[in-house]
């Protein structure tokens, strides 16, 4: 009689399956985030821009109004990838335009009232 050899084939497949550990990204939801409506980035100042506001953005302020050093993202989930090329935007908020400058990795410079 051979010792263990029936059940040893079937035990050892059962032990050497690989282990799948999953993993999660932890991704901030935008949920207190405020949007509004956006044109393009412009290489210069974005109130003389005629396009279409087609765009939506967030950003992390406290206020409607975005303001120096908050950050703008693309989507409602604050990612580095999101957020927005350096340049200017036209933006909308409570029905006047502004010109929103944006700088390096989505940090809002400068936000001025357009004429």
């Amino acid at each position: 009689m051979a010792l263990g050899n029936a059940n040893s084939s079937a035990q050892s497949r059962g032990k050497n399956k690989p282990v799948i550990v999953k993993r999660r990204k932890e991704v901030v939801a935008a949920r207190g985030y405020n949007s509004f409506a956006s044109s393009t980035v412009q290489a210069s100042n974005a109130c003389r821009s005629g396009g279409s506001l087609s765009e939506t953005f967030y950003h992390n302020g406290n206020r409607l109004l975005p303001a120096a050093n908050d950050v703008v993202y693309s989507t409602r989930r604050a990612n580095p990838r999101g957020v927005l090329e350096a340049g200017h935007y036209k933006i909308v908020i409570g029905g006047r335009n502004y010109n929103m400058q944006v700088g390096s990795s989505g940090v809002v410079s400068a936000v001025n009232g357009c004429r």
